[in-house]
């Protein structure tokens, strides 16, 4: 493992420690059917794996929600993301929560590719629980958010798919909910140090390299439908978000954007609605994302 390598390691080992104190404190929703641990791939791989999450006592079909975890493109699994899943879960939804490969095995291009397969097993599956197969919504938050927005244009665009030489999944998506992405890997300097690494040491040299920043996709076909979500507190992505919703609406896509100032005299932090999902700000950020999701149902 290289210095740097080393590094990330260990900034990510402390977020974890911080992130499993205050994971501890959330309440975990009740009434959810859970199945857990289903291989996405048959290699064997620990994150090769995704659950699913639906209402006990569902009868009928219910939309989906795809979510895509954040942590960096290094940290974390679907258990980060899981109350947030339940959470969304709990409110009517059959939720499908994914693992992939993390920094240094996997740059963000090899995340894309397990992500792509999850989906494929996702879109295999949806006649096994109660999913509305025409109304299928993505999530994503910080890099998640970055892996989700590529992976929804992926979806529109046969080009986007021959440059980044990735096959069809053959799902479509109603709309994205972006919260906090950081979708502009080739950004300036200090965000462009971290963010290349992610794409790997010869990224350049890739036929997919100029279009790693999320304005450069969007010529590339129709984003669908996105609603954002920042704050005033998020020093990592609020700059990256607002910039999504100004190239969004240069490129004419449908998109709303909710950007918190403080909230009960407080600046929120990145991702708020994902890791406070239950708190007031949290609830409404999430409230307003399924009421724009509910906007473009069929």
């Amino acid at each position: 493992m290289s210095l740097i390598e080393k590094v990330v390691a260990l900034f990510w080992l402390n977020t974890k420690r911080q992130d499993d104190k205050r994971i501890a404190t959330l309440t975990v929703p009740e009434g959810i059917t859970e199945v857990n641990g289903i291989e996405y791939m048959s290699d064997g791989h620990r994150y090769h794996q995704l659950d699913v999450y639906y209402p006990e006592g569902t009868t009928g079909k219910l939309p989906v929600i795809i979510d895509v975890h954040g942590g960096g493109w290094a940290y974390g699994d679907k258990e980060l993301n899981k109350i947030y899943c339940l959470t969304l879960a709990k409110k009517g939804y059959v939720v499908f929560n994914m693992s992939y490969r993390l920094y240094p095995e996997a740059y963000a291009k090899q995340q894309l590719e397990d992500i792509r397969e999850a989906l494929v097993c996702i879109k295999e599956s949806l006649d096994k629980f109660p999913c509305d197969e025409n109304n299928i919504f993505l999530t994503g938050d910080s890099a998640g958010g970055m892996l989700a927005a590529f992976t929804a244009m992926l979806s529109q665009s046969s080009e986007m798919r021959h440059i980044f030489g990735i096959e069809d999944t053959g799902l479509r998506f109603n709309a994205v909910g972006l919260t906090s992405p950081v979708a502009y890997m080739d950004d300036k300097l200090p965000v462009s140090f971290y963010t290349n690494l992610m794409l790997g040491k010869d990224f350049r040299k890739e036929k997919w390299a100029p279009y790693v920043n999320f304005d450069r996709l969007l010529p590339l076909g129709k984003m669908p439908p996105t609603f954002l979500v920042t704050s005033s507190g998020d020093f990592i992505a609020r700059k990256q978000t607002l910039r999504c919703a100004k190239d969004l609406k240069e490129r004419g896509v449908e998109y709303q954007l909710m950007d918190f100032e403080k909230f009960g005299g407080k600046d929120l932090p990145h991702v708020f609605p994902v890791i406070f999902p239950s708190d007031e700000a949290g609830d409404r950020a999430i409230e307003e994302m399924l009421r724009f999701f509910r906007k473009h149902s069929k």
